[in-house]
């Protein structure tokens, strides 16, 4: 049954028809007579695929940036790594899927490593010598003896399973025979630790001067215009997306969002191809290139405000804004377990970018075929679902005052930089874990390196789940000014120590306490962004919120700029005394920018966007006709005409 709102004025009155009949033929008629087709599960939550398939082709295009941290560390012939001392990794024992695999093919030849974890001890009562040897016999005499009684010495028994070279230790009860035809650094790792333990047991001093030409000869100074190339090559992709923002800002916004970003999936797949070509052959041609793919990721943070506001329903702007956000943790997640498998088969590091491009090219081809800048444009939106999307945002957007001049009223906003500034703290945190953890997990002091790709991943394995546990905190707060400033600076806080406590752990070498820290290093940004400075975004912003978002791309490439550029500078042998340095870094920029957000942030719209969106018409249905836009074809409409006035009684 229709249902009939007049409106008068002085000239005549404007009589429509709404329709909120739940039969699906009527409600197709309210989106200008157009049936909406697609699957029926489809049906009034086209929205939902919209939203998912955007953020996985944002999260591939991440990992465009990513991608190369890893695989940089596994490739043996690559020239530049994210930090020194990666290049002894190749040569010591760090495939270990590998040795496994070799080990299951030949059963019937005994492994020549001995683990502390496994009994070693044979039939014969004899744990170290193999069972086709047999001990010597021990000739025994009439006359007493004196039982001397030795110091236990540890004994380290290892090979390298990539070389042919064979250890073979004979223990007896007076030293230890050795006997190796080369040297790596797990082997002289191993000696040094040894030499260690016998001087404190019997008391010696170690001699520095000694101990400096030792090191001398083990370690050499990287030169400085090797450090200046590295820092180059890994901030050069933050440079770009600086550059980049503001031309794919501009961009966005002439020609959309759809065909914007569907020129940077297709330019990005290119690239791949470009940058396999160079990365071995050619360093400044690889930083271009590396630059180009920082330009082309910029374009992501004008789509992603484009969609919140063009197909995000008022109620649900902070579940679509928490979704997209979630692609920093879908492309590690993704991307580099893959490049591990890769590795462990050892098959060609190429054929991973291979995989990848093929993904972005598939994914770009669906996002330009399925998505629509605008829901009215979409052939499977129905009525129903454009009205709960457009319910509440009032269409004055070219006579708002404040709209026609955006950036400089959001410039000027203590509001909106305490929420930019957040973001740098949490996309700082992020550089840290999709750049460097590997090469973290890869330094001589933790060297945790089987299984590297899924190592790595863990930080952002659990940073969905706790999106959607912490999201339930908004159901028992409203939010206000002082719950949004309290959440953030918690989770902040939280998330400061959680980065030094990674560094500290790793110095007792416990690997399994490491690996439980790193999976909860990134929860508490679960926190600030449902609870914290992104809540405040929705909040705050209303239909600036496309800008905010847009101009996210800056922080985000400030942070991948500067974060390399510290480490550059601080890291030269790949310690964990040199990774504290960087940790603290982080504290400091985290600290900061939790007092900042708990002195600036907001919880209630600023008062240059309060007028721009009516949060109180998005819970009931669209009872006036000034939420709808006369040019364009909006639910709700189903007949427009005007009725002239007969007499004056019909006037008043």
């Amino acid at each position: 049954m229709p249902v009939f709102t007049r409106l008068q004025n002085n000239d005549g009155v404007l009589f429509a028809n709404v329709v909120y009949s739940s039969w699906t033929r009527e409600i197709d008629a309210m989106a200008g007579g157009r049936p909406a087709a697609g699957c029926c599960c489809l049906i009034n939550n086209v929205r939902f695929p919209v939203l998912i398939l955007t953020t996985f082709s944002i999260a591939a295009l991440f990992s465009t940036l990513i991608l190369p941290n890893l695989l940089a560390i596994l490739d043996p012939e690559v020239d530049i790594r994210p930090v020194p001392g990666l290049d002894s990794l190749h040569g010591s024992s760090y495939k270990g899927y590998d040795r496994f695999k070799r080990e299951l093919d030949q059963p019937n030849i005994p492994s020549k490593v001995v683990r502390f974890d496994q009994s070693t001890e044979e039939d014969d009562g004899h744990p170290i010598l193999p069972p086709t040897v047999k001990p010597a016999p021990i000739p025994t005499t009439i006359t007493p003896a004196t039982k001397k009684t030795e110091r236990p010495i540890p004994v380290f028994i290892t090979n390298r399973p990539e070389t042919t070279t064979e250890r073979v230790e004979r223990a007896t009860t007076a030293k230890i025979e050795s006997t190796t035809t080369q040297d790596d650094v797990v082997a002289r790792e191993v000696q040094r630790s040894l030499k260690k333990l016998r001087d404190a047991e019997e008391g010696k001093v170690e001699d520095n001067a000694e101990k400096g030409v030792e090191e001398a000869y083990e370690l050499k100074v990287e030169p400085l215009s090797q450090r200046l190339r590295r820092g180059i090559l890994v901030s050069s992709p933050g440079i770009g997306i600086i550059f980049g923002s503001f031309l794919t800002i501009n961009l966005t916004k002439k020609y959309g969002a759809r065909k914007v970003f569907t020129t940077c999936l297709s330019q990005s797949a290119l690239s791949i191809i470009i940058f396999l070509y160079v990365q071995k052959r050619y360093f400044y041609l690889l930083v271009i290139i590396r630059f180009i793919q920082g330009v082309l990721f910029s374009s992501v943070f004008p789509t992603m405000g484009s969609l919140l506001i063009h197909w995000g329903p008022l109620k649900e702007q902070l579940t679509f804004l928490t979704t997209m956000l979630m692609f920093i943790s879908i492309g590690p997640v993704v991307a580099w377990p893959v490049a591990n498998y890769f590795n462990a088969l050892e098959l060609a590091h190429d054929h991973v970018y291979y995989v990848q491009m093929a993904i972005i090219a598939i994914l770009g081809v669906l996002w330009s075929i399925f998505y629509r800048d605008l829901p009215q444009e979409h052939p499977w939106v129905s009525g129903v679902e454009l009205n709960r999307i457009v319910a509440g945002k009032v269409k004055e957007l070219h006579s708002n005052r404040a709209l026609s001049d955006a950036y400089s009223s959001l410039f000027r906003s203590l509001s909106a930089w305490s929420i930019w500034t957040s973001a740098f703290g949490f996309f700082s945190a992020t550089a840290f874990i999709t750049i460097y953890l590997p090469s973290f997990l890869s330094s001589p002091d933790v060297f945790i390196v089987e299984g590297l790709g899924i190592h790595g991943s863990l930080p952002l394995q659990l940073l969905p789940l706790a999106c959607a546990i912490f999201a339930s905190l908004n159901l028992l707060f409203k939010p206000s000014t002082k719950i949004i400033r309290i959440l953030n600076t918690t989770a902040f806080a939280l998330a400061a120590i959680l980065m030094v406590a990674i560094i500290l752990v790793a110095h007792l070498q416990t690997k399994a306490g490491l690996l439980s820290l790193l999976l909860i290093s990134m929860l508490p940004f679960g926190l600030a962004i449902v609870t914290g400075f992104m809540r405040s975004l929705t909040v705050v912003g209303r239909v600036f919120a496309e800008q905010i978002v847009a101009m996210c791309a800056i922080p985000f490439g400030v942070a991948f700029t500067v974060l390399p550029l510290v480490v550059t500078y601080v890291i030269n042998e790949n310690k964990l005394a040199e990774w504290m340095k960087v940790a603290m870094f982080l504290f400091f920029v985290l600290s900061a920018v939790a007092i900042e957000f708990a002195v600036f942030g907001r919880g209630k719209s600023a008062s240059w966007a309060a007028s721009s969106w009516d949060p109180l018409a998005a819970s009931t249905k669209m009872q006036s006709l000034a939420l709808i836009d006369f040019n364009q074809d909006e639910c709700g409409l189903y007949e427009l005409r005007r009725i002239e006035p007969k007499n004056k009684s019909d006037h008043s």
